[in-house]
């Protein structure tokens, strides 16, 4: 299993990481949802940023989605997966490539031209952008896709609105993978709430024109959050959870007929 996908089976579980041993272990709460950044290749700055704030991921743009990022050489986003020292790091393009970039955990694509190839095997960490309007039928094909993670993206928004919310429970009601939004804004604690009970497990945000201390204010925050929903969502919990592959769920079964009080007649004629 990967870093990113590492840090999601925890932060669902509500688990503690233990450093040391005995009872002088000291205990690192994690949040129930997770903070990734995303930052052009060769944008120094914004790699510090995240490295500094320490945020849960850094996804390397070499692609769609990051204003004004395009034509970033390959020797960028290499230079900048290598100075995010510590950070889980991925590589975003247009494509996924067969080939993973040195030292990242995942890849990040769109284009549905996509090589089925370039998709790799079990070891491999797949992140897929969705498109919000995405048709009805392929929508619900999602779940049969080599991918671990889908992306939809909000950041365009200037604020998170009911409408908005029901495009995302449109995706997630279609989808038994990790989800992520990509925000213009850096929510509030309201609206990671509303957030994590639509069943979002990470918010991603650019991280061009951020401060150390806006990031590390979200990061506070998304630990304040409960790990456990309000009563009212526990029903939805079990939509909620990720599958571990491309499993198919059973046919349902057909239920057996009552038995006929008249049948008993039947062995004394």
């Amino acid at each position: 299993m990967g870093e990113l996908l590492d840090k999601f089976e925890r932060a669902s579980k509500g688990t503690v990481q233990s450093l040391g041993f005995g009872a002088a272990a000291k205990r690192e709460k994690v949040a129930p949802i997770l903070l990734l950044g995303i930052a052009a290749g060769g944008d120094e700055a914004s790699v510090k940023l995240a490295v500094d704030a320490g945020i849960d991921a850094l996804i390397v743009a070499g692609g769609k989605g990051v204003k004004g990022v395009k034509g970033v050489k390959k020797a960028d986003i290499a230079k900048s997966v290598k100075e995010a020292k510590g950070l889980t790091v991925g590589v975003s393009q247009d494509e996924a490539t067969e080939k993973d970039a040195a030292g990242a955990d995942f890849q990040l694509f769109s284009a549905l031209s996509t090589p089925i190839g370039a998709l790799g095997g079990e070891e491999r960490t797949n992140l897929m952008r969705v498109d919000l309007d995405l048709e009805d039928s392929l929508l619900h094909t999602l779940d049969y896709l080599p991918v671990d993670v889908f992306l939809v993206s909000l950041a365009d928004a200037g604020k998170l609105t009911v409408s908005q919310l029901m495009r995302l429970a449109r995706v997630r009601g279609v989808t038994t993978r990790w989800l992520l939004v990509h925000l213009a804004i850096l929510p509030t604690k309201k609206e990671l709430e509303q957030l994590r009970e639509a069943g979002i497990s990470g918010v991603v945000v650019d991280l061009a024109g951020r401060t150390v201390d806006e990031l590390k204010g979200c990061v506070a925050t998304l630990l304040e959050l409960p790990h456990e929903l309000p009563e009212r969502n526990k029903h939805k919990r079990v939509a909620m959870l990720p599958s571990a592959g491309l499993q198919q769920a059973a046919p349902a079964r057909r239920p057996e007929p009552e038995p006929d009080p008249d049948d008993d007649d039947w062995d004394d004629d």
